[in-house]
């Protein structure tokens, strides 16, 4: 009778294996929840619980079961949140239908493997039974954002612009704390509803409750600081210009009714320094002419220092290397008196867009695919520095478009020296199309403003442009596939800027490399491990 009684117990309290579909819609719930906040960036709070679909679905799989759940929510959340992959394949490279969709469908499959490594790894080391799984869960997803190899990088914390409670403690840790932080939230929920009596688990899940109040703590106190030093702050005019123009493989020819020397930009930039701005920023561009010829130069300098505010604007520089011409995508500053204040030249490049990885670097392979492709391969080369220039008592710092998605990258360029610097990204996001990638390549930004703790100005050619506070509130945001020009006032202090982020990139993931290489260790020194 006692030993009914105890198998009775034991089947009421010992959950069951989820079976047959169950697993894999569960996958389908949780790569949609993970593509919303980057559709929808007011749906950020959806982002918090998108593991725990994922964490029921694993449940008891085998590692091949593990793998193909990790798939279809990979799948799922790279198709939803870069669902634009065809457009830009046509747009940027001319192919048609069917092959812009089977590459893109290529691309989903191959960024999916992101999800399928973070599955079977948590299976792997669960079947341990004395590693914190609480722990382990969000280290891997910490380290596989961070380490797999992606066309277009990406980290969940990105989609979450919106919630400015949750984006605070970036500052400390970077966009990886936060990922931490949200896995970890669906750990402990599915913790909570799938329990385990073992010590391991209660401290791990006592750690993961004190590591969630820390990060919501900081975030209030942050959050409160940052609104009282701004508020004293004084304010700068930046100008924006967003021309709209249609992307093209060709150099287009001027419009009608301007010229090289005197494009529709320069014009805007006139309005707007007669309004008061300070610097006037253009977003990237497929040719101005600068670099090319001397009229254009010359032409450039005389209306700038007219103006009497600085310019800063992207054009293709162009130099003769040993044996062949080096292109590059260059930021160009020209201050208030019409002089050359500097040139930045991007240093990360879109791998298949702007340079062919591994042909790249054997010259008789490179010249041969140069050869058959012709213009439609312009190789552009990657610059060897980062770039400070002060104009108008401002220290800018440029990048340039796909650079804004590396955040050691971009907290490298703002270094221990951060004080009175600001970052401009120039971006040209007409190759997307009409779709939401703009809006999803602004909103990632935000986040270096904050890991920085700097003012951030990104103009994109086809907006949305934007001006960004060191706490992630968005000073102005100008319309979406439209022309525009838009003169902010930019809260801005000489003494501030800079983070322990910025002075310390790598120390939060390398710190997350050493945890879960060690518990990868103790996995492989357990020949054993408890069933």
């Amino acid at each position: 009778m006692t030993g009914g009684t105890r198998s009775t117990a034991a089947a009421i309290s010992t959950p069951r294996a989820l079976t047959g579909l169950a697993p894999y819609l569960l996958a389908l719930l949780s790569g949609t929840c993970i593509a919303l906040p980057f559709l929808e960036p007011r749906l950020y709070v959806v982002g918090w619980f998108a593991f725990l679909p994922l964490l029921f679905a694993v449940e008891d799989r085998t590692l091949k079961q593990a793998w193909l759940v990790g798939t279809i929510v990979g799948s799922v959340a790279w198709f939803g949140a870069s669902y634009w992959i065809a457009d830009f394949l046509t747009l940027l490279k001319g192919y048609q239908a069917p092959w812009n969709y089977l590459l893109a469908v290529a691309y989903w499959l191959y960024a999916a493997q992101l999800f399928a490594l973070i599955a079977v790894l948590f299976q792997w080391l669960r079947r341990d039974g004395r590693l914190p799984e609480s722990w382990t869960f969000p280290l891997l997803s910490v380290c596989a954002f961070a380490l797999f190899p992606m066309l277009f990088q990406a980290r969940l914390g990105e989609g979450q612009s919106h919630f400015l409670l949750g984006l605070q403690a970036v500052e400390l840790t970077g966009v990886y704390g936060l990922d931490f932080a949200m896995a970890m939230t669906a750990m402990l929920l599915y913790r909570l509803l799938r329990p385990r009596d073992k010590p391991v688990e209660r401290w791990g899940m006592f750690a993961g409750v004190c590591y969630l109040l820390a990060w919501f703590g900081y975030g209030l106190y942050a959050l409160d600081y940052w609104e009282q030093q701004i508020t004293s702050w004084e304010t700068r005019s930046i100008g924006i210009v967003q021309p709209n123009d249609a992307p093209s493989l060709e150099i287009p020819a001027p419009p009608p009714g301007y010229s090289r020397a005197r494009p529709p930009e320069m014009e805007a930039s006139r309005r707007l320094a007669e309004r008061g701005a300070e610097l006037v920023v253009w977003p990237e561009a497929r040719f101005k002419g600068f670099h090319y010829q001397s009229t254009v130069r010359e032409a450039y300098s005389e209306q700038v220092a007219d103006m009497g505010s600085a310019l800063l604007f992207h054009d293709v520089e162009r130099e003769r290397g040993e044996d062949r011409l080096l292109y590059y995508n260059t930021a160009t500053v020209l201050d208030e008196h019409g002089e050359l204040a500097g040139h930045y030249r991007k240093i990360k490049r879109i791998a298949f867009g702007e340079y062919l990885p591994v042909i790249s670097e054997i010259p008789l392979l490179r010249q041969a695919v140069e050869g058959f492709l012709g213009e439609f391969l312009r190789e552009i080369s990657p610059g060897e520095a980062h770039s400070v220039f002060t104009v108008s008592g401002m220290r800018v710092v440029p990048k340039i478009c796909y650079e804004s998605a590396f955040p050691e990258f971009i907290a490298d360029s703002i270094g221990s020296d951060g004080q009175g610097k600001i970052i401009v990204f120039q971006s040209q996001d007409g190759w997307f199309g009409h779709s939401n990638q703009p809006y999803m390549h602004l909103y990632s930004s935000v986040l270096r403003a904050v890991e920085n703790r700097v003012p951030m100005v990104h103009v994109i050619n086809n907006g949305p442009s934007a001006v960004v506070r060191p706490d992630g509130r968005i000073v102005t945001r100008t319309p979406a596939f439209a022309a525009a020009e838009e003169l902010v006032a930019m809260p801005y202090s000489e003494r501030a800027g800079g983070s322990f982020y910025s002075r310390h990139p790598h120390l939060f993931v390398g710190l997350a490399y050493a945890l879960l290489g060690l518990a990868i260790a103790l996995r492989l020194l357990r020949r054993h491990p408890a069933k």
